[in-house]
């Protein structure tokens, strides 16, 4: 089977630069909102159910072994949970990690998740970041998909150049909610870099924000490569998500049969190829020149090896990118 003839591979992680922050990062980063185990919106589960904690750890470790350096996390994954299990994993890390974290998403009990962009709270929001994680610096800090008029203002950027320049992050970036956002970030932030939802189904950034980026010298870390799993082959329109998971509003039956319709015709990209499903998903992001850096969700260690394994997986060759588009 493909999935165990991957985890058979030995891992050869290729290194791509972070835009102009001359950060080099290994190809393939961690994607750490599901280890958090979630937070809460209106008294539902927000993310991707059930964690381990232990898996959790061993997931981290054994993908900085393979020569993961990038690990991205939020204040808001788990409360903080997320950062506090980074920060444990990095200490026992056999090589230098990069940390990304965000800001913005907060929660103020007894009222569900609300956003909070304010200077005062940016700052004291760092500082709490650095404690959980156990650095003095945080490598890339980054807006949490803050609303248009948020990205417009001066406020948010004057925070996190003091920020800056008080040495508490090294550079500072932007999540966004779409493409259209990032093009403003450029221009009113100077953002080192955009984190940005791009895989198989979801390709407008690729069109409208990639080449300002490519010629703003901006990195893109591209977000949800799997579509949410879906990408990964292993649903059925059948399927019913847990209420702790996300996906469960995301993806109701009409929406999920359509979208795994579309999946179903993609899985030619596997078949004698040498590759899984995930793996051809992060190979198509990784092959847009702009991308610095793909970010899979990852929860166990064999989920690590197995997307880490994408980077050494056959390339998609032109004619595959071509059908791809024609799904």
């Amino acid at each position: 089977m493909a999935g165990h003839e991957a985890a058979s591979r030995q891992p050869s992680l290729q290194m791509r630069m972070l835009g102009r922050t001359g950060i080099k990062l290994a190809e393939i980063g961690f994607g750490a909102w599901a280890i958090g185990g979630g937070f809460n919106i209106a008294g539902r589960g927000l993310g991707y159910g059930i964690t381990d904690d232990a898996s959790s750890l061993d997931a981290l470790r054994r993908a900085f072994e393979l020569g993961v350096n990038f690990v991205d996390t939020a204040d808001a994954y788990g409360y903080g949970h997320s950062e506090e299990l980074i920060g444990q994993a990095i200490k026992v890390s056999p090589r230098r990690v990069h940390i990304a974290t965000k800001v913005g998403t907060v929660r103020r009990d007894p009222l569900p998740v609300v956003q909070d962009f304010s200077a005062a709270h940016i700052k004291s929001a760092c500082d709490r970041s650095l404690d959980r994680l156990g650095v003095t610096m945080i490598d890339l800090y980054q807006l949490h998909n803050p609303p248009r008029d948020v990205i417009a203002s001066q406020e948010v950027w004057d925070a996190l150049r003091e920020l800056k320049d008080n040495s508490k992050i090294a550079h500072y970036a932007i999540s966004v909610a779409n493409a259209e956002d990032g093009i403003l970030a450029i221009e009113k932030g100077d953002v080192d870099a955009i984190q940005v939802v791009y895989n198989m189904l979801d390709r407008e950034a690729a069109k409208i924000l990639f080449p300002l980026a490519e010629k703003k010298s901006v990195g893109i870390i591209a977000r949800v490569p799997l579509a949410s799993g879906l990408l990964a082959g292993k649903y059925s329109a059948s399927h019913t998500f847990p209420d702790d998971d996300h996906r469960r509003d995301s993806f109701q039956s009409s929406v999920l049969g359509g979208t795994l319709q579309r999946v179903e015709k993609l899985r030619f990209l596997s078949q004698g190829t040498g590759r899984t499903m995930a793996q051809a998903a992060i190979q198509f992001c990784l092959a847009h020149p702009a991308v610095s850096v793909v970010i899979p969700g990852i929860k166990t260690p064999y989920q690590a090896i197995e997307n880490i394994e994408a980077s050494g997986c056959p390339e998609l060759t032109a004619e595959e990118l071509k059908r791809i588009e024609s799904v």
